[in-house]
């Protein structure tokens, strides 16, 4: 357990708010409504958690099912710079856990991407099997695996880009940046036009969103129903293992005297034995 500063709206005030190992941003919501510190009024969206990730210059909005545990983890300890901020989105309907879509979803088209800092390349880019992949043509016979969203999530550039189009978004790994041999696989920027990236946005954090559901539900049940019962009249119970009975050693008596004696023999009658 810890205590965590949660700001609301912006840096001017925040609520201290005790996590634990499975505490989500849905209790934290509820913990700081209940001191009636969020305003219900008839604005547009709903009030989210946010991850805002200043070192890399970038936030996200934190699914209500999703742990802190997990979000603040992965930050950097010997920086202290990262924060959670309650403010209102309109992709709050989007992410709650009623729109969870039936499959994973899909998107493609051509963006910018950033392969070396301040160097950006034209790429076809596709959304699918809830992975990202990048290609020179749009009939992605060159596509290479970019990045899977079993351990990246979609993010809002903060910070100010030198970029070829007007919108900037990336992907980045939810795991901590000390498991990356090359930092530079640990984040993606990507530039377009404003409709374009708010719709790259969207398809992939509801993708991440349906991964995140599956883990949690579907592979979790699988799993449980998978287990042996340790109770029960139909519990399966390993039998012991079975050991052959101990052969008995054959006795071997002393050799009798009889056998080790020699033989008498008489040689018959008119044999060249019998004239020694």
């Amino acid at each position: 357990m810890w205590q965590q500063r949660v700001f609301i709206g912006n840096m001017q005030r925040f609520v201290l708010v005790e996590i634990g190992p499975g505490t989500s941003a849905g209790d934290v919501l509820n913990i700081v409504d209940g001191q009636s510190a969020l305003d219900h009024s008839a604005a547009s969206g709903g009030w989210m958690l946010w991850e805002v990730s200043q070192d890399f210059g970038m936030e996200r909005p934190i699914r209500n099912f999703e742990t802190l545990n997990d979000v603040c983890g992965a930050w950097n300890s010997d920086k202290t710079v990262n924060l959670l901020v309650i403010k209102k989105t309109l992709l709050a309907p989007l992410l709650s856990s009623k729109a969870m879509p039936s499959s994973s979803p899909t998107c493609s088209g051509y963006v910018q991407w950033e392969h070396k800092r301040g160097k950006w390349q034209k790429r076809w880019m596709e959304l699918r099997e809830h992975s990202l992949w990048l290609s020179k043509r749009d009939t992605g016979k060159d596509a290479q695996f970019l990045c899977s969203l079993n351990n990246f999530d979609a993010y809002y550039v903060t910070r100010v880009h030198k970029a070829p189009k007007p919108y900037v978004f990336s992907v980045k790994s939810t795991d901590s940046l000390t498991y990356f041999e090359d930092t530079s696989d640990y984040v993606h920027v990507f530039s377009c036009g404003e409709s374009e990236g708010k719709n790259w946005l969207e398809k992939i954090l509801l993708a991440r969103s349906y991964v995140l559901y599956q883990e949690r539900n579907v592979v979790s049940a699988s799993n449980a129903a998978a287990a042996p019962s340790n109770s029960g009249a139909g519990a399966l119970q390993r039998s012991g293992t079975r050991r052959r009975p101990a052969q008995p050693l054959v006795a071997v008596g002393a050799p009798k005297n009889d056998m080790m004696a020699p033989l008498s023999f008489e040689a018959p009658a008119g044999s060249l034995l019998s004239r020694r």
